[in-house]
């Protein structure tokens, strides 16, 4: 058998009942299911704790946010661009996600010590300032929530990748129903908290 072949024929192998233990313990521990999260609407919550992706079929609370909250009450804020490219969810409904911002344009001397502070990196093209945030939480059911109409939709459909791990012989622990509410006056609410609109621009998602 070539190697080309014997390439090919190992995830047969991983299957078959003459494998060795670590091609079958391997094929057990990489079971994840991806699906499409059509978001609804992104927020940060009014004491900049929680960072809140709205989908249509599942809520992301965010609540482990490194400096992004301060960054987002810093003058560059109205200048950010927003894009999330991927979730990955545990069995136990914990979320790791990335935030990516970007910056594009002229900045003044200021600015540049505000990007540099904050760890950005310059990226020649297409001449912009970049930097990722690894943020994590927990999803939540969205059943039976529906997005108050006062709050504006997207201009085109807004999806996030999303890994679903399953480990075998673990059972799925139970999606509870989303904390975010709406209040009498219309305003969306976590834990007793306001949640605002993220106000930067979000950009398309790229897979």
């Amino acid at each position: 058998m070539n190697r080309r072949n014997f390439m090919m024929a190992l995830p047969a192998l991983a299957l078959s009942a003459c494998a060795t233990p670590a091609l079958f313990k391997q094929s057990q521990a990489d079971n994840i299911v991806y699906y499409d999260e059509n978001a609804q609407g992104f927020f940060v919550t009014a004491d900049g704790k929680n960072l809140v992706v709205l989908g249509k079929d599942y809520h992301y609370v965010m609540d482990d946010l490194g400096n992004l909250p301060l960054l987002l009450k810093s003058s560059l804020k109205p200048r950010l661009q927003a894009s999330f490219d991927y979730f990955s969810v545990s069995t136990k409904n914990k979320v790791d996600g990335y935030v990516n911002l970007t910056l594009t344009g002229e900045v003044s001397d200021t600015e540049r010590k505000s990007l540099l502070d904050e760890k950005f990196q310059y990226d020649n093209y297409p001449g912009s300032w970049k930097k990722t945030y690894h943020a994590h939480g927990t999803r939540y059911s969205a059943k039976g929530f529906e997005m108050p109409a006062s709050i504006g939709k997207f201009n085109q459909p807004y999806t996030i990748r999303v890994a679903e791990h399953h480990s075998p012989g673990l059972k799925r622990a139970i999606i509870l129903l989303t904390p975010v509410t709406l209040a009498v006056d219309g305003v969306l609410v976590l834990g007793g908290i306001v949640m605002f609109p993220l106000a930067v621009g979000v950009l398309a998602a790229t897979h």
